[in-house]
């Protein structure tokens, strides 16, 4: 009886360990996963549900993007154990050099590099995905993260912004993930700002994300569904 209880003890021990490892405040973490305690702003702790809405509002982002549910997106990370930056990388390459995505994550899961994907002659791509998987290719070349690059790039074709649009916002201290959150907010919000207003509410005004989605008349579940027709 006295070792039935140890071992169960063990196996609490063990649980409880797993879920304070998900609920850990860890960018890298946080990016793949879903199990945010906070998904509603809550003035009296206007952060707290920040990380839910950058998370969400980028999973639309790439839902739209690349045509996909985002329950598939959420599946591969958690289930799949994707890497959220190879995930992007991955469907960004896929499609512009016309292979599978299982395939380029499996090259990735034996040591491959996405330098060397990206040179390989066996993408094949029209004279536009070219110049885009070029300037990826540039980027990483130059020290920059490919996931980064991929933002970028998606960006300017989503947004039909420029270069110079997001490098401003980005000297401001802007991730990638924040940059998608402004344009979303500057398009589709309830009011009118310009993209650099809208960041200057959370850089210099301190404000919560969740704050400014709802100023913009939003709730952070809202945002995240902003490129789903489901507002």
């Amino acid at each position: 009886m006295k070792k039935t209880m140890k071992n169960m003890i063990c196996i609490l021990a063990v649980l409880l360990s797993a879920c304070t490892v998900l609920a850990m405040d860890v960018p890298n973490q946080t990016n793949s996963c879903h199990c945010f305690k906070d998904r509603v702003f809550e003035p009296d702790k206007k952060f707290s549900a920040d990380k839910y809405l950058i998370t969400t509002s980028f999973n639309s982002f790439i839902a739209a993007n690349f045509h996909i549910s985002k329950s598939e997106i959420v599946m591969m990370k958690m289930k799949g154990g994707v890497d959220p930056d190879d995930l992007l990388i991955g469907l960004f390459v896929a499609r512009a050099g016309e292979v599978e995505l299982n395939s380029l994550l499996a090259i990735r899961d034996n040591g491959g590099s996405w330098k060397q994907i990206l040179t390989s002659k066996s993408l094949h791509t029209d004279k536009s995905n070219e110049n885009s998987l070029n300037a990826i290719l540039t980027a990483i070349g130059n020290g920059e993260k490919a996931a980064e690059a991929v933002t970028d790039q998606l960006l300017k074709e989503f947004f039909e912004i420029s270069d110079i649009d997001i490098t401003a916002l980005r000297k401001e201290g802007a991730s990638g993930r924040e940059i998608t959150l402004v344009y979303l907010l500057e398009r589709y919000g309830k009011r009118d700002a310009t993209a650099a207003d809208i960041l200057t509410m959370y850089t210099r005004k301190k404000m919560s994300w969740g704050e400014i989605a709802r100023y913009f008349g939003l709730t952070p579940k809202e945002t995240g569904r902003l490129l789903l027709g489901q507002v």
